[in-house]
């Protein structure tokens, strides 16, 4: 069974956990989460859409005009007729008139007799003046159903069947719709037990209400509202914005739909506005700059109450407008913290969030972030997790941070592209905190097992490859296996000739110090040529190109050191001589083809070779130089991959012990255009020799031979083939003669 490297063990653990962080949130990072999407909205700001919403502000300057909050009913009679004259669409209040107007005379009258004990008359005031609340009333009344007075619900945690009755002029105005698994809706809704409104005749005669609450989140600052609280199992109460569009469409129900996991929409006529699964919607909260004596930012087109209770306003204004009456007054605590506040920008007037609540629907602008964001959220989460961890375990360690920025930059615009674009709120710092908790972790894990690695290869390879090639494999574990792997290398193998006499001849002692002072230089000049020294076996090397790394010229590589060795075996002969009383030659074999590289042993004990059939031949060819007098010879498929650097003659064809095809073999020369003229003579004679011996001319080629050794007597491959060729005149083949020389011996 294949076993899977900690990295991919540990990167699927970490996915998991950051999944189930995904359920289980922690603090910081909803607060993350809450401030990203406030940043989102700050970048893509935009002013009003629809052009339906205005405002009526009771301003500081409004109060110091009229006096204190609450205002004589009487003026705010007087607004209400200005705003209906002015053919507004709806007036909507963000207030409540919970008690009766105490600046009322028959009130004033009322209370100085009860408190003093005293019979007050209120001499030349008429009767119509003595009940500014009547006036308000008579005011609400014209306007045929299209005035709303605000009112407060206090939120409760569970639902309360047997309410109190605060409303007796409650009209439904929705209707829902939900799946057969579905359980009753006011089991999702925002919850109320207890909630304030306006006094009975002011309720009857605007003939609506809608709550003004706002729910901030943790940090106070409001993003969403509730489109409507369940007061009780049976009755829901639509917010100001929600009831200030219903009337402005001319509708009389409003759809509650719902799924499997709550409330999913809102339907208004055509419009339909998307919750969340307690009938949240997100505000996009709008802002806009204006000039002039009254520079600053504004939310929505909006006059002091003053201007309007002016004789000289033009009601115009107000023509097929949404009109809103609320306060900024600061005294008033009537403020609110939302998304686009900043230090340039402070808290806005809480009848702002509403009127943003109305542009929102009428435009058709609404954001948009339904219950099954959660699983886009597990799903990138663990998309992530499973990238970083395929990535950090075969990629370089700069390859993998750079792809996890590009990624995660890819998905911040992504996200912040459907926000702005398609209003789809997807904010990614869940993604973001798995990614600074997985990433690290799992680089740090493939450090130490890179670490590891290194220290594995340099045990294996210390002592048999060049620095440069060690360092190599260390920083490219990649480019090579350890376990079994098809590979085309070039093998080399060398052995002294008559070594055995040798070895009997020293003491133990002395023939391991000429064995050291033979293996170390040629050692050197093999790994030079980076090549990959497999083993020793006395006097034998073992060594290959191009594994365990690949090269294109291996093939190259390993005739060049092997004549470089001889070169050097050259030089070092006398001296070896002089030291130790023998002449040191050594036989050399080199043949490419494909083989199988990797570890090879035991569990417990093993190595980094090579098998196969090349290697096989490689091993046969070293001891082949015996019948024909000469120090190293290649395989035909070593001669094909090096020609263009060396120099070789075609030697002969063979079969060697325990196979049956016949093979070319070549004797290496020496580097290209470092021959001399007589041995390349020598060569070319030979192989026109050799080509007439495969013709089975033997007198022809004995002629050749004889030539040869007249002008060099010392060129064994002559001398051997002029001896077969001999025999062959003597006693022909027979007719499927090959031209192939068998040799028995594997020695």
């Amino acid at each position: 069974m294949k076993k899977f490297s900690p990295v991919i063990i540990v990167g699927l653990l970490l996915t998991l956990f950051c999944a189930g962080l995904h359920f289980y949130e922690p603090e910081f990072i909803s607060a993350i989460s809450l401030k990203t999407y406030d940043a989102y909205m700050r970048i893509a700001r935009v002013p009003p859409k629809a052009d339906r919403v205005v405002l009526i502000d009771i301003d500081e300057e409004s109060l110091a005009r009229y006096g204190q909050f609450p205002w004589p009913r009487y003026l705010l009679a007087d607004l209400t007729r200005k705003v209906l004259d002015g053919k507004a669409s709806v007036l909507a209040f963000d207030i409540t008139f919970a008690e009766p107007d105490g600046q009322s005379p028959n009130i004033l009258k009322a209370n100085l007799n009860s408190r003093f004990n005293l019979d007050i008359k209120l001499n030349g005031i008429p009767d119509n003046l003595m009940d500014f609340d009547s006036l308000f009333a008579g005011a609400l009344s014209k306007a045929k159903k299209r005035t709303i007075l605000g009112c407060f619900m206090y939120p409760a945690t569970n639902m309360t069947e047997n309410v109190v009755e605060v409303d007796p002029h409650y009209r439904q105005h929705f209707y829902t719709k939900a799946d057969n698994n579905t359980g009753k809706i006011s089991d999702f809704l925002m919850k109320s037990s207890k909630m304030t409104i306006s006094i009975p005749r002011l309720s009857e005669a605007a003939g609506n209400n809608g709550f003004f609450n706002s729910f901030p989140d943790a940090d106070n600052v409001v993003r969403r509202i509730p489109l409507f609280i369940a007061y009780g199992a049976n009755r829901f109460y639509p917010s100001l914005a929600v009831e200030a569009v219903r009337i402005d469409m001319g509708i009389d129900k409003i759809g509650i739909e719902c799924g499997f996991q709550g409330v999913e929409r809102l339907r208004l006529k055509d419009a339909v506005i998307p919750t969340d699964r307690h009938g949240r919607m997100l505000v996009n909260f709008r802002s806009f700059a204006i000039s002039g004596e009254e520079k600053g930012i504004r939310s929505f087109p909006s006059s002091p109450a003053w201007k309007v209770l002016s004789s000289d306003f033009d009601t115009k204004w107000f023509s097929n407008k949404i009109v809103f009456v609320g306060t900024s007054a600061a005294g008033l605590n009537d403020r609110r913290a939302t998304p686009l506040a900043t230090e340039k920008e402070a808290e806005i007037a809480g009848v702002e969030v509403h009127a943003a609540i109305v542009d929102n629907i009428v435009s058709g602008d609404v954001l948009y972030q339904p219950e099954w964001h959660m699983w886009v959220d597990l799903a990138t989460i663990i998309l992530m997790g499973v990238f970083l961890t395929i990535l950090i375990d075969r990629g370089k360690a700069l390859l993998s941070f750079v792809a996890m920025v590009l990624v995660l930059g890819l998905v911040l615009g992504v996200s912040y592209w459907l926000f702005q674009s398609v209003h789809f709120v997807f904010i990614p710092v869940k993604l973001f905190a798995s990614t600074i908790i997985i990433y690290p972790v799992l680089t740090m894990i493939r450090f130490w097992q890179e670490e590891r690695q290194k220290r594995h290869v340099r045990n294996m390879f210390g002592t048999m490859v060049s620095t440069e090639v060690l360092r190599y494999l260390e920083n490219n574990p990649e480019s090579f296996s350890l376990t079994g792997f098809k590979a085309e290398a070039t093998m080399f193998f060398s052995d002294i000739a008559g070594f055995t006499t040798i070895s009997e001849s020293l003491q133990p002692g002395r023939l391991s110090e000429l064995l050291n002072q033979y293996l170390s230089p040629t050692t050197k000049i093999i790994m030079a040529r980076n090549g990959y020294v497999d083993k020793y076996e006395g006097d034998l090397i073992m060594a290959e190109w191009g594994v365990p790394f690949a090269t294109d010229d291996h093939a190259v590589q390993a005739c060049l050191a092997a004549i470089e060795q001889q070169a050097l075996l050259d030089e070092l002969r006398p001296v070896l001589k002089q030291e130790f009383g023998h002449e040191v030659h050594v036989r050399m074999g080199i043949n490419t083809g494909t083989v199988t590289a990797g570890n090879m042993g035991s569990d417990n004990r093993f190595q980094y070779t090579v098998i196969g059939d090349a290697v096989n031949l490689a091993r046969r060819l070293e001891p082949a130089n015996k019948d024909y007098d000469t120090r190293t010879i290649i395989g035909e498929s070593t001669f094909e991959r090096a020609r263009s650097a060396i120099e070789a003659r075609l030697l002969d064809k063979i079969v060697v012990k325990g196979k049956s095809k016949p093979v070319l073999i070549y004797e290496l020369l020496g580097k290209k255009g470092e021959v001399s003229e007589q041995v390349l003579r020598t060569a070319k004679l030979y192989e026109e020799a050799l080509a007439l011996y495969f013709n089975q001319k033997w007198a022809e080629s004995i002629a050749c031979l004889e030539g040869i050794l007249g002008e060099n007597p010392a060129d064994g491959p002559s001398a051997t083939l002029l001896q077969r060729a001999k025999e062959f005149l003597r006693t022909a083949p027979g007719r499927d003669w090959s031209g192939a020389y068998r040799r028995e011996d594997k020695e």
